[in-house]
């Protein structure tokens, strides 16, 4: 007789439970005829509005593409508020700091380490 930790395989058991399998259920395949309907030409002409109100009928590809041509999704209150903020921000911070090349930026840094006490310096490390 089999031990009560032995396992036989197979999932779980529940006493009193059932087993509830769903099945998936599966697409039809499109018909030659279906796909002739809407052409590359009717699918990049299609509104946004007509794109979510079709919902999945679309590709992504095709539904990206009627974004763009539509000028894109439109922004929020707040999302102009912040581009706008964040343009105004790097406008100051030009005018203050100026355009730098990255070759100024590093001279400057190097100039500011070279200031630095000695306490600052990197202790050395292994022999040599």
């Amino acid at each position: 007789m089999p031990s009560d930790y032995t396992t036989t395989g197979g999932g779980l058991k529940l006493k009193g439970v059932g087993v509830d399998k769903k099945k998936k259920k599966k697409r039809p395949k499109p018909t030659e005829a279906d796909e002739s309907s809407t052409t590359d030409i009717e699918k990049r002409t299609l509104n946004p509005e007509d794109v979510k109100s079709l919902g999945r009928s679309l590709s992504p590809d095709a539904a990206e593409q009627a974004i763009k041509e539509s000028g894109g999704r439109k922004k929020t209150e707040a999302e102009k508020r912040h581009e706008e903020y964040r343009r105004k921000r790097l406008e100051e911070k030009l005018k203050r700091e100026g355009v730098r090349t990255h070759k100024e930026k590093v001279e400057e840094l190097n100039k500011y380490l070279s200031g630095l006490s000695e306490h600052h310096d990197m202790p050395k490390i292994g022999p040599g």
